[in-house]
């Protein structure tokens, strides 16, 4: 009879181990889920066009940018969105069939946006283009933006063109600026602490 309970009880100490592991694992497989599930993007954000340096101190113009398309979350805690992200004010040189992008951001935060296209597409003259536009910081549900505009000569922290928002003063924009890219800007090692926009 001892043995026999004996028995019993290992037997259950497996069970209850396996249904432990059982469990686990399917909390694993739903965290996961749920972390990596593509979440829709259907934003519009009124912010603000500025430059840096304090010579750009009254360069600010108000901007809207709409956002749509879906956020999904890698394994490794990465976000990626793939969608449109349009200015109201701003022309770009891509075919509007083309518009969709896909955004990788680091673990820094940093967004580079870049659209690839055929010009003259459907002609003997088609060729593959790319274009980037700048570089996309946000929060991680896309309800504060910032963005650095490459133009031709690419972006300096001199005076690089800037989109934050929501904001309605250069004040703002620069609080949110600062706050979405704390990560990348702590990443530049300049031996005085961090830098920050101004």
């Amino acid at each position: 009879m001892k043995k026999m309970m004996k028995r019993w009880g290992a037997h259950m100490k497996v069970k209850y181990a396996l249904l432990l592991l059982i469990l686990l694992i399917v909390v694993a497989v739903v965290y996961f889920a749920v972390v990596t599930y593509p979440r829709s993007i259907n934003t519009t954000i009124r912010g603000v066009n500025f430059q840096l340096g304090t010579e750009h101190i009254n360069n600010v113009q108000p901007e809207t940018l709409r956002i749509q398309g879906s956020l999904s979350t890698g394994l490794n805690g990465l976000q990626t969105f793939k969608g449109t992200i349009t200015f109201d004010n701003d022309s770009i040189p891509v075919p509007d069939e083309s518009r969709e992008t896909t955004i990788h951001f680091d673990k820094y935060g940093y967004g580079p946006i870049v659209y690839g296209y055929i010009e003259n597409a459907g002609t003997s003259a088609a060729k593959p283009e790319t274009f980037s536009y700048g570089v996309l910081f946000t929060n991680s549900d896309f309800s504060s933006i910032t963005y650095l505009n490459m133009n031709k000569r690419g972006w300096n922290g001199g005076d690089g063109l800037m989109f934050a928002g929501p904001a309605t003063t250069r004040k703002q924009a620069l609080i949110i600026s600062n706050e979405l890219m704390k990560k990348f800007l702590q990443s530049f090692d300049i031996g005085q602490g961090s830098y920050v926009l101004n």
